[in-house]
């Protein structure tokens, strides 16, 4: 069993088309750690790293970081695309971190946060946060407004009336406000447009966790029903937005 599976998010069979998912929005990444005062050279931890997403717009900051990431396909993607020698990966969990109590200036999630018990990880960020450190959470999110967003979400709702995004599309502000130990909680959000080939774009629903798990016997029918929405087209413009969240300890 993997760490994944003992949180009931396994991403061994997702991992091969997870980084066919958009990268998320450079300068966003970049004013939200000018703003919060991070230095080149701050020790940061990447906590669900994946493939090295967040892990690679971190790293281009300047920070020291340490990317944990329990999935050992994920971790192996990472590495392949050279992240191995930008980052120090371990194996672990957001649940558990494995460094020193008040070691880093930033703890970070790229959309991990979501698969965890929201108050032991906050718990745990507090634990490792220098005092005055920084936690930050991120996600990209389809934009919904787009004409064939709203047929995707037409179509999963015909298989799934009761089809639930998760936390990932809400806010995280009521699991801060619970945990009491966090301050100026800030969003910010960026948009863009994404210009891929229609096959990646299917590709990457088949890592779609959320969707996967409510699926079950399902998910088969639906990723079919996706092909036959995009029909012969071979290119598509995806809007999507970054969305961001920033507090301190």
């Amino acid at each position: 069993m993997t760490l994944n599976q003992a949180l009931d998010w396994d991403y061994t069979e997702l991992a091969s088309t997870y980084d066919l998912r958009p990268d998320y929005a450079p300068n966003l990444v970049r004013q939200a750690l000018n703003r919060i005062g991070c230095q080149a050279g701050d020790a940061a931890l990447d906590v669900g790293a994946g493939t090295g997403k967040l892990t690679a717009l971190l790293c281009d900051y300047g920070l020291d970081l340490t990317a944990l990431e329990p999935n050992d396909r994920m971790r192996e993607i990472a590495l392949s695309k050279g992240l191995g020698q930008r980052a120090r990966w371990l194996a672990g969990c957001g649940d558990a971190l494995p460094v020193a109590n008040q070691s880093c200036a930033l703890v970070a999630f790229g959309s991990s946060f979501n698969v965890l018990p929201a108050q032991v990880a906050l718990a745990e960020c507090a634990r490792v946060l220098r005092p005055g450190g920084h936690w930050l959470a991120i996600w990209n999110h389809r934009d919904l407004d787009d004409p064939l967003q709203r047929d995707v979400e037409a179509l999963i709702r015909r298989h799934l009336p009761d089809y639930d995004p998760g936390r990932r599309r809400r806010s995280p502000e009521p699991d801060l406000q619970a945990h009491g130990g966090w301050h100026a909680l800030q969003a910010q959000e960026e948009h863009f447009v994404v210009d891929l080939p229609a096959e990646d774009w299917l590709a990457a629903w088949q890592s779609h966790a959320t969707l996967s798990r409510q699926a079950g016997a399902k998910r088969p029918a639906i990723l079919a029903e996706l092909r036959r929405l995009v029909g012969t087209v071979q290119s598509l413009r995806v809007p999507y937005f970054s969305h961001l969240w920033t507090a301190h300890r």
